[in-house]
């Protein structure tokens, strides 16, 4: 990392480091040639196929015209197929082109924070006025450094050392002189929205523009399903062998449809009370009570890969717990969370992931395994000496 003072502010620049990074190149480009020949297969097969269709001619020289009802079903599992491919592929590029060549240059100002990253041939330029930053963080994990801002996290930068992410950060919030987040008021997540329900009450639920956008994909997928599912549903009237693809095809559509109707017009909504919150399930005008709580609390787990889970728990008066919201690896969005909702209706919220409640669980832990290993050790010297001939008495 380069971090110098400049005319226009501190300047660091970033770039990937670590020569363990040049094994992940070596499998993405061995991976990109295989999917490279699966996206030009797949794609010219899909192209033939619905040329043939539309014209009638046959796909080949000495080949038969396609029959409708087989070419649908074959040509709507390859196109979904292909559509995840592409994706797949698209972030595999992304991951090469950020080992290989990329950089970051952040520029801190006397009136905010210039953010450029650059991945490839693309660059990105982002500009976070010093009023709306609350303060920089790492997430281990990851070997990213982020930013917490009015408007949400935004992740910075990926590359460096993790010291000179420490030494960014600390550079950094002297540069910007930014408060301690501790006495900053509580901030509501981007992920969430207050809004008003059908009924005029005040309830908390997830931002619903991405909800929107996916319902909108979601029908697009569904519609076009629904008719090859109709179309291959008559043809199969007509020859029964297609009755097992038909079958199939028109169970895909139907759970297309109903994720699409589910995505429109069901949602859960979490009721803003005083010392309350009450979640309720909605589909339309339609509204389902499925849990009061009266205590807020973030807690921390490990999965079987080692990875840190970070939940934050609504709790009712007798101790039954429902998830609110839960993340792998950094506890800032649920605890961002748990302090907006215990300003916002006065629940009692217990952070369980600080550094001090960590060291006394571990503490709490280390005498739990020390009192196990002795009372073992007492039950083992006591059966010893039960023994014959070992400190017992024989009888006669």
């Amino acid at each position: 990392m380069k971090l110098e003072p400049t005319l226009a502010g501190l300047e660091a620049r970033l770039t990937p480091h670590g020569a363990g990074r040049w094994g992940g190149v070596a499998f993405l480009s061995v991976w990109l040639c295989f999917w490279t020949v699966g996206e030009v297969l797949v794609g010219w097969l899909l192209l033939v196929g619905g040329w043939s269709l539309l014209t009638g001619a046959p796909p080949g020289p000495g080949r038969e015209p396609l029959a409708l009802g087989p070419s649908l079903f074959a040509g709507v599992f390859m196109l979904a197929w292909l559509l995840f491919w592409t994706f797949g592929g698209l972030m595999a590029w992304h991951e090469w082109f950020r080992l290989v060549w990329s950089g970051d240059r952040l520029l801190a100002r006397s009136d905010g924070l210039e953010v450029v990253n650059r991945i490839g041939p693309f660059t990105r330029r982002r500009w976070l006025p010093r009023d709306t930053l609350r303060g920089f963080f790492r997430i281990e994990a990851h070997h990213l450094v982020q930013a917490e801002t009015a408007g949400g996290v935004i992740e910075l930068t990926r590359n460096g050392t993790p010291a000179e992410q420490t030494r960014l950060i600390a550079a950094l919030t002297a540069e910007l002189r930014l408060p301690d987040p501790a006495l900053l008021p509580p901030l509501l997540p981007d992920d969430w929205r207050e809004v008003r329900s059908p009924e005029g009450d005040a309830v908390l639920v997830k931002n619903p523009a991405p909800r929107r956008t996916a319902a909108r994909v979601m029908w697009l997928i569904a519609l076009p399903l629904t008719w090859a599912a109709l179309t291959l549903l008559r043809e199969a009237w007509l020859n029964p062998n297609l009755g097992a693809a038909a079958a199939i095809l028109a169970a895909v559509a139907g759970f297309a449809l109903w994720g699409a109707v589910r995505l429109t017009w069901a949602r859960d909504e979490w009721r803003l009370e005083q010392n309350r919150l009450i979640r309720q399930k909605r589909f339309g005008q339609r509204r389902r009570e499925t849990f009061a709580g009266a205590a807020l609390r973030l807690t921390e787990t490990t999965d079987s890969d080692g990875d840190p889970w970070f939940k934050l728990e609504l709790r009712d008066s007798g101790d039954r717990v429902q998830s609110l919201h839960e993340i792998a690896h950094d506890p800032t969005i649920p605890r961002q969370l748990g302090r907006w909702l215990a300003a916002r209706t006065g629940l009692p919220f217990e952070d369980r992931c600080t550094a001090g409640e960590r060291a006394r669980a571990k503490a709490e832990q280390d005498a739990l395994l020390a009192e196990q290993r002795r009372l073992f050790r007492e039950w083992i010297g006591d059966w010893v000496r039960s023994l014959p001939g070992l400190g017992g008495k024989r009888e006669r």
